[in-house]
């Protein structure tokens, strides 16, 4: 008898615990006309419905969008949104009313794309640009508003040359012609940007001066994103130090990128071992280091965010 007493105490007493759980829970929920704005403020920044972690660094957020398969479109495109992306680069070769429809649903979201392409041929080779360029200007000058490209997006890596290596000066150079040529060429493109390592430190010939190669190439973009795949705040600073300060004078923006997927050049380079929190908190440091800098992040790549661990 004793022992049924004891067990009808015990539920009696979990019943009164979880009812004084609701009934607070309902006062918290009523006394929401009182939050502040500083509170809302911080729940936006912290969350959104179905997605408890978003960078919320208040700063341009890009991702570049390689080889994504159709049937994924809207699911990396709503987490793009959720994540405050404003801007993807967007590998296609297909300019038709697919890709115009995609532009015009990412535009829905507030957030612009421009066309993704590279290949280190090109700084010796340029008939592949030239093709791929006839058909995006088509493509630009026959598109509604809504469906056009903000502009071109290059990932030209002089390094992928195999002969890289043996022949670095020459190429280096050649690299640097090409970039001053694209700008020339296709001025009416719209933004002209270029992905870049954060080592470019060669001095090549510019403009009829020797100058480092980093500087020319900043001095030619709208924009240059640089590749500092690091897996601190710091690290990432550290390695790009000098292209800020340079991008700064010339009062140009600045991307940093973050790399997200496993790397074997070691764990320092990506966020893969760490996951989404920790690298979005390193994101909200960058800020204080970068100071008054016109600078962005962008994230490399959506596929492998999106698979990234909380």
């Amino acid at each position: 008898m004793y022992k049924n007493q004891t067990q009808q105490a015990i539920k009696t007493g979990v019943l009164f615990c979880l009812l004084a759980a609701l009934l607070l829970a309902g006062c918290k929920k009523n006394a929401g006309d009182l939050i502040s704005t500083a509170d809302t403020d911080a729940l936006r920044t912290e969350g959104k419905p179905g997605n408890p972690l978003v960078p919320g660094i208040n700063k341009p957020l890009g991702t570049w969008w390689w080889s994504v398969n159709k049937k994924d479109w809207d699911t990396y495109l709503n987490f793009a949104q959720q994540n405050g992306v404003t801007e993807i680069y967007f590998s296609t070769v297909d300019f038709s009313e697919t890709t115009g429809g995609f532009i015009e649903k990412a535009a829905g979201k507030g957030i612009r794309v421009f066309l993704l392409a590279g290949s280190y041929v090109w700084i010796s080779d340029r008939t592949g640009f030239i093709n791929l360029m006839n058909k995006y200007t088509q493509y630009q000058n026959t598109a509604v508003g809504t469906k056009r490209f903000a502009g071109i997006h290059l990932d030209v890596e002089p390094h992928q040359d195999p002969t890289f290596a043996q022949r670095r000066a020459v190429i280096m150079q050649q690299y640097i012609d090409f970039v001053t040529w694209v700008t020339s060429q296709y001025s009416a493109a719209g933004n002209i940007d270029f992905d870049i390592p954060f080592w470019l430190d060669d001095t090549v010939l510019y403009k009829g001066q020797n100058r480092l190669l980093y500087e020319a190439v900043i001095s030619e973009a709208t924009r240059v994103f640089i590749m500092s795949y690091r897996d601190t705040a710091a690290k990432m600073y550290d390695v790009s130090k000098e292209e800020i300060a340079f991008a700064s004078s010339l009062n140009k923006q600045l991307f940093l990128g973050a790399e997200t997927a496993p790397s074997s050049e070691g764990d320092a380079v990506s966020y893969a071992e760490e996951g989404k929190a920790y690298m979005y908190s390193e994101f909200k440091k960058l800020s204080i280091l970068c100071g008054n800098a016109d600078y962005g992040v962008s994230v490399h790549h959506i596929s492998t965010w999106y698979k990234l661990k909380n």
